[in-house]
């Protein structure tokens, strides 16, 4: 059986849309909350805007692997090659929509411009140093009381391979990791299966990175939405359909049924955010990148190290009660249709695991996916007083902390953890 499956939260309810906010957040998934998150600790009087599947479809079902291991970008050298190969291939784990979409069209012009090694170069140690801060955050963030069902656990990433492609791969990244001075360790057959002797996959080795760790993200939702209430943050469930601006700067957003007045705005509805700057004179390049996973019940999993499956691109992350299974890269715009195709290398994996596969459903959900694997985190040049948080593509529950923490900086005037000008909005 495979369904299409939404998650929304049945803790949204009605708010006082007269109470004015300090910040709006547009986009009620990972990143805006975070963003949410560290400005109330700033003092700031918050509501969270969110028609209830923006960002949630791209949290819920994700794979829940916190990456600091992930360090090249997706715009990287052979990637085009590759893509052009794996096009033929209707189990790929990569899949490209022709479309003459302007929007699509300049996508992927920006894509194949970045995909050069003076760029991965320049992006390496950008992603690294923001997903290290942003592990580093959530822990503490996942220390506070109530986020215990987040179950953050610190056992890092077996990168497996079976193949000698996948593992020259494989190696390949272990080198730029260790040059870049993560923690990694180059194991052989009988050693990834002493590390993890419940693996189920058929390999010949493995990377192991000891950074990495692993939550449930849905759970890591939910504590974060009770937390922000319990600290008078707004929830309204509603769909933005404009502005309201004076001498360029936003002074309220609207909805269907209400102006919501402000003092600063906050984009960060994932893949819909470019179509929420347009409405204020600002492109973006960002696409919806579909992606799939399947998540298997089990009494106790027996599976303690997150792994990915090289050779088959489909992440494996033991979760309290089940096994998720997840994978593909799709660039299809908002198509919300299941290629059973597609699935079937994670559907696979997840029999290695499940005996009866029949009712078990897929999900699937967009990642904001920018051009040259870099988030956009900052202002708009078109509007004194918005700020934008989103491309964070497959990266989203990794980067949404330190995301959060950045744009909060941003907005009061505080020295920012990170240098912001690889992030800034108005890069392309």
């Amino acid at each position: 059986m495979t369904i299409r499956m939404h998650t929304v939260s049945k803790l949204y309810s009605k708010t006082n849309m007269s109470d004015r906010a300090d910040v709006i957040v547009v986009g009620g998934g990972i990143v805006g909350m975070s963003c949410a998150y560290y400005l109330q600790q700033a003092g700031r009087k918050v509501s969270i805007v969110d028609r209830g599947r923006y960002a949630e479809a791209a949290s819920t079902g994700n794979a829940g692997l916190i990456v600091p291991s992930h360090i090249i970008p997706l715009s990287a050298p052979g990637v085009i090659a590759k893509g052009m190969k794996w096009l033929m291939n209707p189990e790929s784990p990569l899949y490209i929509k022709p479309s003459a979409n302007p929007h699509f069209m300049k996508w992927l012009w920006l894509f194949q411009k970045h995909c050069s090694e003076a760029h991965v170069q320049k992006s390496i140690p950008v992603l690294k140093d923001m997903s290290l801060l942003s592990r580093d955050l959530l822990s503490e963030m996942c220390s506070l009381p109530g986020f215990e069902k987040t179950s953050l656990v610190h056992n890092g990433l077996l990168m497996l391979h079976r193949s000698e492609s996948a593992q020259k791969d494989n190696e390949e990244l272990a080198d730029i990791a260790e040059a870049a001075g993560l923690e990694i360790e180059r194991l052989d057959h009988a050693q990834t299966l002493n590390l993890e002797p419940a693996l189920k996959s058929e390999i010949t080795g493995s990377v192991y990175f000891k950074q990495d760790a692993s939550l449930e993200p849905e759970q890591l939702l939910r504590a974060l939405e009770i937390e922000l209430r319990s600290q008078g943050v707004s929830f309204i469930d509603a769909e933005v359909t404009g502005f309201k601006t004076n001498r360029g700067a936003v002074t309220s957003v609207t909805t269907k049924t209400a102006s919501l007045e402000c003092d600063t705005v906050v984009l960060a509805a994932g893949s819909w955010t470019p179509i929420l700057g347009r409405k204020l004179g600002h492109s973006i390049s960002v696409q919806p990148a579909k992606g799939y996973s399947v998540t298997i019940p089990v009494d106790s999993p027996s599976l303690r190290i997150p792994c990915i499956a090289t050779d088959e691109k489909v992440s494996i992350t033991p979760m309290p009660g089940c096994i998720r299974f997840g994978g593909t890269l799709a660039l299809q715009g908002f198509d919300d249709s299941i290629d059973e195709r597609r699935v079937a290398p994670i559907r696979r994996q997840a029999g290695l695991y499940c005996s009866d596969m029949d009712d078990i459903p897929t999900w699937s959900g967009f990642r904001p996916a920018s051009p040259d694997g870099i988030p956009f985190i900052g202002a708009l040049p078109t509007s004194a007083n918005t700020f934008m948080a989103t491309g964070h593509g497959m990266m989203g529950v990794t980067l949404g902390p330190v995301t959060g923490k950045l744009i909060t900086e941003l907005i009061v005037g505080d020295t920012p953890s990170l240098k912001t000008h690889p992030f800034r909005t108005d890069r392309h």
